[in-house]
């Protein structure tokens, strides 16, 4: 898709591109003297969310999570955006969400009339992903916590291992978009208007309540993961215990039979006609006897 002009006003112009190679934006750049590091950061693959102060404009890099719940992945769908007085120039692999929202809102009838407000309305949909994403972990902590409490479950420590490796990486982008926004309001001069002081600081506000939210959830996990461990090795323990028992009760056996086991002519009783009966008389009353005051004893 060509470069697309989402907003055209005599004080605003809104570009969008979905195609980082797209050369209309080679011709843009140089129209609205946008410095050749930041194009450079536009085709590059690193998601890391950032801001840079130019003269005349401001380059953010902004990225959207979400879960991907049969992988076990966090994906982040980044977004480039060059904010100046009367500009705004947006770029992606394609159509990123924050776009096709804020551009919902424009067809709706909500008004945007300066490049602030479109870089607010931008990050605000953006960070409002990392609630979202941590609702659908939390749905599968649930049903950890629902498996460990009926039993030892051999998947749980998988599971919980790719849920802690996607939220250390959603902390990691909430606390960079948490920076990015920390240096929008304590810029100076300030470029966050003053009527949008306060929209700016509810963004930083939601991202501090979701890195506290992650945390949490981390320390769920790590919880799941230890109450896992517990009860595979009671599980062990029981087994051991049963195979104890049955050794326990089969040792005397052992030694008797295999004393009477021996091939030597002389061994008592190997003639008589009462040596079987008797020997296994015997095995009985030693099982009996040293099993019921070893475990009478035990318990």
């Amino acid at each position: 898709m060509p470069e697309e002009i989402v907003i055209e006003r005599a004080d605003l112009r809104w570009h969008h591109f979905d195609d980082p190679e797209d050369p209309e934006l080679v011709v843009l750049a140089a129209q609205y003297s946008l410095h050749e590091l930041a194009l450079e950061d536009c085709a590059s693959r690193s998601p890391r969310a950032k801001i840079d102060d130019y003269d005349g404009y401001v380059f953010i890099v902004i990225n959207t999570p979400s879960f991907d719940a049969v992988q076990h992945q966090l994906v982040e769908e980044k977004l480039c955006c060059f904010i100046g007085e009367e500009f705004v120039v947006t770029v992606c692999e394609r159509t990123a969400l924050p776009v096709a929202r804020v551009r919902s809102a424009l067809r709706s009838g909500k008004a945007f009339p300066t490049a602030q407000d479109v870089l607010y309305g931008l990050l605000d949909n953006a960070c409002d992903e990392f609630l979202i994403v941590i609702d659908e972990i939390a749905e599968d902590i649930s049903e950890m916590e629902l498996q460990v409490g009926s039993g030892p479950d051999h998947s749980i420590p998988t599971r919980a291992t790719g849920l802690k490796r996607v939220l250390t990486f959603l902390r990691r982008s909430a606390v960079q978009h948490r920076e990015v926004i920390h240096h929008l309001l304590r810029m100076h001069p300030p470029f966050i208007d003053a009527r949008l002081n306060l929209y700016f600081r509810d963004v930083y506000d939601h991202l501090l309540q979701s890195t506290e939210l992650i945390e949490t959830h981390r320390d769920l996990i790590m919880g799941i993961i230890e109450v896992n461990m517990s009860a595979t090795a009671h599980r062990t323990n029981d087994i051991v215990k049963t195979l104890t028992i049955y050794a326990t009760i089969l040792l005397p056996l052992n030694v008797v039979t295999g004393y009477f086991g021996m091939n030597f002519s002389g061994l008592p009783l190997i003639h008589s006609p009462i040596g079987v009966p008797l020997i296994t008389l015997i095995l009985v009353c030693i099982v009996s006897a040293t099993t019921f005051f070893f475990f009478r004893r035990a318990l």
